[in-house]
């Protein structure tokens, strides 16, 4: 059992329905790439409708949201059809990091294909991989877009922080979180991308990336010839959540959780729903013991920023790089995570004993469409990206990245 969706939408049929009658209609041509298409939500990525959106945890099981994320906004504006919500590692992993397995949750259980899902986009993911939905959108903090495609051979692409609306999506840190999408990641994009007022100072910042005509036109085969190739963050984002979350949950039309001290006192009085002696909370309960973002926490964001100046930007500049490439999971993800740098992660080959890998491109900001012809140019010419042939072990080895 895959265990990648934890619920389906009762609205999707009638979208579905809706969306062939104005593809038939004489005086309707398709809206966009997304106009009919099925395809998931990550369970964090708010819809107003009668889906729950829950981040995995029974807590949040019943809460009503006061309206879509901006992203649902944009989809359901070019004729989307939302199949329902994904399954993920509950609470992103932050609710006991290093302890609560990949693509666990108490809502749907241990969700899996052939192999350990990694996360915490793994519903997303794994739903690709098997074919039941052409697209699903995801969410990133720290490799969750990223990690999961990987270990799923999908294409995922995570986008510039600020380039996808992140209002009406569970936080976890406003420095950090981007939307993105998984398989035919780009004309996703496109559907996803620009302004939000509900997001507004981030995605303002960003909307000067966003080229004119989309990014389809770089998905060019050829596209890779010419191209040069070339801490603190727990303690920071754990302040982060907290404010984030409690703001997030303040916002909800009903809930019965108003905070994150809400959240771990649910968990607690509901161990066995929630399988509080096997994986615990400790991750929730050091968030909760931070105070705000004071001066330990501001040093710790102007290190972090002073890194990815200093450090990764400096060096793409100097030698005048257009990618940073690395074969499967590496360090260069914490890089592209603390900085808002976008990443694309292609299906590369698999290993002796049949568990995928896959290659990833990674840039500056608003770099996205010299990675996207990157990465096409790449998988054109490879397509390596064939169904794992074994069945592996799940386990619980301790990723930060997977947030």
């Amino acid at each position: 059992m895959l265990r990648s969706v934890l619920e389906i939408n009762p609205h999707a049929r009638v979208q579905a329905e809706e969306a062939d009658r104005q593809r038939r209609s004489n005086s309707h041509h398709p809206r966009s790439f997304s106009h009919g298409v099925p395809m998931l939500l990550k369970d964090t990525i708010a819809t107003d409708d009668k889906m729950n959106t829950t981040a995995g945890s029974y807590a949040l099981l019943g809460s009503v949201v006061g309206q879509d994320a901006g992203v649902v906004e944009k989809l359901m504006n070019v004729g989307a059809v939302i199949l329902g919500m994904a399954s993920l590692t509950e609470w992103y992993s932050f609710r006991a990091l290093a302890k609560i397995p990949n693509g666990w949750c108490a809502r749907g259980g241990q969700a899996q294909l052939l192999q350990d899902p990694c996360g915490s986009s793994s519903g997303s993911a794994i739903s690709m991989a098997a074919n039941m939905v052409t697209v699903s959108l995801g969410s990133e903090t720290h490799g969750s877009i990223l990690y999961p495609a990987d270990y799923n051979s999908v294409v995922r692409l995570k986008p510039t922080v600020g380039l996808t609306s992140r209002a009406g999506v569970v936080p976890i840190s406003s420095r950090q979180d981007t939307i993105g999408t998984v398989a035919d990641a780009v004309n996703l994009l496109d559907a996803i991308v620009g302004f939000d007022p509900e997001d507004s100072e981030a995605t303002s910042e960003a909307a000067q990336f966003i080229p004119d005509g989309g990014y389809k036109q770089f998905l060019n085969e050829d596209g890779i010839i010419g191209k040069d190739w070339g801490s603190g963050e727990l303690m920071l984002l754990q302040a982060e959540f907290k404010s984030s979350v409690n703001e997030y949950l303040k916002e909800l039309a009903i809930s019965s959780v108003r905070s994150l001290a809400d959240i771990i006192d649910f968990n607690q009085n509901n161990p066995e729903l929630e399988k509080l002696e096997e994986y615990g909370q400790q991750t929730l309960i050091e968030s909760e013991r931070t105070n705000g973002i004071w001066e330990k926490e501001r040093k710790a964001a102007e290190y972090l920023e002073k890194l990815s100046r200093d450090g990764f930007e400096k060096k793409m500049k100097d030698y005048k790089l257009d990618a940073l490439v690395t074969p499967g999971i590496s360090l260069a993800m914490t890089v592209l995570a603390i900085g808002g740098y976008p990443g694309i992660s292609v299906p590369a080959g698999y290993q002796s004993v049949g568990m995928p890998f896959g290659i990833y491109f990674g840039g500056l900001k608003g770099s996205e469409p010299k990675l996207i012809e990157m990465a096409y140019a790449f998988e054109q010419a490879t397509r390596l990206r064939k169904p794992p042939p074994q069945f592996f072990q799940l386990t619980n080895h301790f990723l930060f990245g997977t947030v």
